[in-house]
């Protein structure tokens, strides 16, 4: 009795010694990480490209880029381009527009929404893949962006790299599609895929 009391106790006391295992990153925690990111506008900014006839004489319009000269050392003019006004640069952050309506480039600044669509782990130890949608939130977006760009549009899909650090799961970056890590299928009896976990940023 006495040796199996002893091997108990032991038992115990090696149980509470083992680390507890590191927290899971959940769709809720991730969303969350990315929307602070936004709010601090870090790493926050989609790009879009589309097709559009009616965009740069729209945005011109409405006073939200212009035609420039484009310049050398000597202040000969060798190119024109379309550059944003100050009231353009509250809406977008940068733009590539085409005189051909084809192909016109436009770096956003939201307000956006975001759906966690599946978490996966990473290429690395400690790492997760978080794969999410992310669109304008048409709600809180100003009326400037709305008087030109199309809202069906304004939208993307983007993979975020978390890494464990201190037992708290840490934002590292956007992935690139190449470099995203390829799931395993899930074991019998498991969900196919992470819950889908909708978002808005905070404006």
């Amino acid at each position: 009795m006495t040796v199996l009391l002893a091997a108990t106790i032991g038992a115990l006391v090696g149980c509470a010694s083992d680390p507890p295992p590191p927290p899971d990153l959940v769709p809720q925690q991730a969303a969350a990480t990315i929307a602070q990111l936004w709010s601090q506008e870090q790493m926050n900014h989609f790009k879009v490209t589309f097709h559009s006839d009616d965009l740069v004489e729209c945005g011109v319009k409405n006073d939200l880029w212009k035609l420039v000269e484009v310049t050398d050392r000597n202040g000969n003019a060798w190119s024109t381009t379309y550059r944003l006004t100050d009231r353009g640069n509250k809406i977008v952050t940068a733009i590539n527009l085409k005189e051909t309506g084809r192909g016109h480039e436009i770096l956003l600044k939201g307000p956006y929404r975001i759906e966690v669509t599946g978490i996966t782990d990473g290429a690395q130890p400690f790492t997760k893949q978080a794969a999410f949608r992310w669109d304008i939130d048409w709600d809180k977006a100003p009326d400037d962006l709305k008087a030109c760009i199309p809202r069906f549009e304004l939208s993307g899909n983007e993979t975020a790299l978390f890494q464990l650090d201190n037992n708290n799961w840490k934002f590292v970056s956007y992935m690139n599609p190449e470099d995203i890590q390829a799931s395993p299928p899930p074991p019998d009896g498991a969900p196919a895929s992470t819950p889908v976990v909708s978002l808005p940023l905070p404006h």
